[in-house]
C-alpha cells in the first residue's frame, strides 16, 4: 500500500494547521458552532466544550458532526484531534494528488468517574467513519466504512489520520500494538539462544572432519 500511495496528515507538526484550509483552488473548513462551552474535562484533565461540527468546502455544507467533543485549549485542527483529520492521498501510479476530509462519525465523550473508570467509549464493532474525497479538478466523493470492515487504503488513513482507537495494521492489529518494552527484554535472550545454536553446529561441523579425516 505505501509503494502504491503516499498519504500526509496536513496537520502534523507546529504550529498548528488551521481549519481552514486551501487545496489548489479549493478552500476546506471546519466551523464550530458552541452547544456547552466548558463542559467537562476528559478523562487526561483537557477542557473539552461540546460543539457542532460543519464541514464546508468552497462555502458549501460537506457533513456535520452534531455534539461532538472539542479541545478547548488547542488551536486548528488540533482542537478536533480523534475526530476530524485533513490528509492528502498521492497516487504514485499518476502524480495525482486528492484531498480528504475524514470524518469519526460516532461520536464518544470520555468522562472519568470518581471510581477511576472512564465511560463514553465505544465498542470497536460501533466506530463509523466517512471519507470525504476531492480531486484536483474539485470532483467530490464520498466513502464510509466502519473500524471492523476496512479495506488497506481505509486502515492505512485510519492510522495517518489518528483516528482509529489504538494502533492498527490491516491484517492484524496485533504487530502494531506488542508493547515495545517486551522486544528489549527479548533481544538479548533471543541472541543468546542464536549463538548457542550456531556454537553447536560449529562443534559438530569440526567433530565430522575429524573423523572423516582418521577414517
Amino acid at each position: 500500500m505505501n509503494a502504491a500511495y503516499e498519504i500526509t496528515n496536513v496537520s502534523t507538526g507546529g504550529p498548528p494547521t488551521e481549519s481552514t484550509f486551501h487545496f489548489n483552488d479549493h478552500i476546506i473548513e471546519t466551523e464550530e458552532t458552541v452547544k456547552i462551552e466548558n463542559s467537562h474535562r476528559d478523562p487526561w484533565s483537557r477542557k473539552m466544550s461540546i460543539e457542532d461540527l460543519s464541514l464546508k468546502i468552497n462555502g458549501e455544507g460537506l457533513d456535520k458532526l452534531k455534539d461532538y467533543p472539542v479541545r478547548m485549549e488547542e488551536a486548528g485542527l488540533n482542537r478536533y484531534y480523534g475526530e476530524i483529520a485533513y490528509l492528502t492521498l498521492e497516487d504514485k501510479s499518476n502524480d495525482k494528488t486528492q484531498f480528504i476530509i475524514l470524518l469519526k462519525k460516532t461520536k464518544e465523550v470520555e468522562k472519568e468517574t470518581s471510581d477511576g473508570d472512564i465511560t463514553g467509549r465505544v465498542p470497536d464493532e460501533k466506530l463509523k467513519y466517512t471519507a470525504h474525497i476531492l480531486d484536483e479538478n474539485g470532483n467530490i466523493n464520498m466513502t464510509s466504512f466502519s473500524f471492523t470492515d476496512r479495506d488497506a487504503l481505509q486502515t492505512e488513513l485510519l492510522s495517518a489520520g489518528s483516528l482509529a482507537p489504538y494502533p492498527i495494521g490491516y491484517y492484524t492489529d496485533a504487530r502494531e500494538s506488542i508493547p515495545t518494552i517486551i522486544f528489549p527484554i527479548l533481544f538479548p535472550f533471543v541472541t543468546l539462544a542464536v549463538g548457542f545454536i550456531l556454537l553447536v553446529l560449529f562443534f559438530l561441523i569440526r567433530q565430522g572432519e575429524k573423523l572423516n579425516r582418521t577414517a
